[in-house]
């Protein structure tokens, strides 16, 4: 997802009382420490072994060895050959080791993914379009927040690893995201926005949010500390803020709607327009030599400060919601 002190502000004034909710924990055992440690444990493990499995896999595919696909995921060089092996890499990685540990929590805890991702929960537009404002109003505040953590100056061995780390994995998403032809779109619309968004929302805003839950027995502790675990293992220093806002943003969409499906509309929402605009500002670059054509649509402090009046406002709404549900 691309994406302080006001925020500090921004959330002390809508947390002003903290729901309640009880978690069964006798159908399903899992929503407890144990169940924390057992997610994060095969996150953590599948996220090494399937780094090599998908380097392997992606080598065979296309006739290369297992180091030649390191060398091309860590200092890319531009061909075809280097964004297919990025492609193939980011597809097993992510599915190994995002939604093979939530399969495995679903079946450890006599769970679904239903279940955990209120699939079956009836359907409200009502939530489908204030998800979208989340989501929409939330793309332009957290790019503001981004540039703003980029501008500010850190402790030089902070910001030194920080950029380090940032730079990584920046070249990783440019290489995955080089679309030279139109027919690129929808695949990296799939491995972008449509994966992560029906992953990560079943994961973190599903089984995540629901075991939080059953520690705290809090509705809000549960939305925050999902939130994050959700930031923290996106691995950028200086995104880490916005993702943890628009992840709390999800969980509330997930708590007062009782399911994840509002959740991954909105999240494919949010990834797919930086994909589109990926593509366009390449394609204008192509075109003109002029890069950062749509730059000013991402960014600007004006924008990002009005944006904050709508988000905030589907926050509270949401707030209402949960409380009205638990009287």
């Amino acid at each position: 997802m691309n994406v302080p002190c006001v925020k500090k502000c921004r959330f002390a004034v809508i947390i002003v009382t903290e729901p309640t909710e009880t978690v069964s924990t006798s159908s399903n055992p899992f929503y407890s420490n144990w169940g924390l440690m057992f997610i994060l444990i095969f996150i953590f493990l599948f996220n090494i072994i399937f780094s090599v499995a998908s380097s392997f896999i992606a080598g065979g595919i296309y006739g290369i060895s297992f180091n030649e696909v390191r060398n091309l995921l860590t200092t890319p060089d531009g061909t075809a050959l280097a964004i297919n092996v990025n492609r193939v890499y980011h597809l097993i990685a992510f599915i190994g080791s995002m939604l093979l540990p939530f399969w495995l929590f679903t079946i450890v805890n006599r769970s679904s993914f239903a279940r955990e991702g209120g699939l079956r929960t009836p359907f409200k537009s009502a939530f489908l379009w204030m998800g979208l404002v989340t989501v929409i109003s939330g793309f332009f505040m957290v790019n503001g927040i981004d540039q703003f953590m980029r501008s500010m100056e850190w402790p030089q061995t902070l910001q030194y690893y920080a950029q380090r780390l940032d730079a990584g994995r920046q070249e990783m998403t440019n290489t995955l995201m080089d679309m030279q032809e139109l027919h690129e779109l929808p695949i990296c619309l799939f491995l972008v926005a449509v994966m992560p968004a029906v992953i990560e929302e079943l994961l973190f805003r599903g089984a995540l949010q629901n075991i939080f839950k059953g520690i705290t027995g809090s509705t809000t502790r549960a939305i925050f500390l999902q939130a994050f675990v959700f930031a923290t293992l996106h691995f950028s220093f200086y995104e880490l803020p916005s993702i943890f806002i628009l992840g709390i943003a999800l969980g509330y969409l997930r708590s007062a709607s009782g399911s994840t499906v509002y959740g991954m509309v909105a999240h494919f929402v949010f990834n797919g327009t930086s994909v589109v605009l990926h593509y366009l500002s390449q394609q204008h670059f192509r075109e003109t030599g002029v890069s950062g054509a749509y730059d000013s649509i991402q960014s600007g402090h004006v924008f990002s400060l009005l944006a904050l009046i709508p988000f905030i406002y589907t926050i509270v709404w949401y707030r209402r919601h949960i409380n009205h549900n638990l009287q």
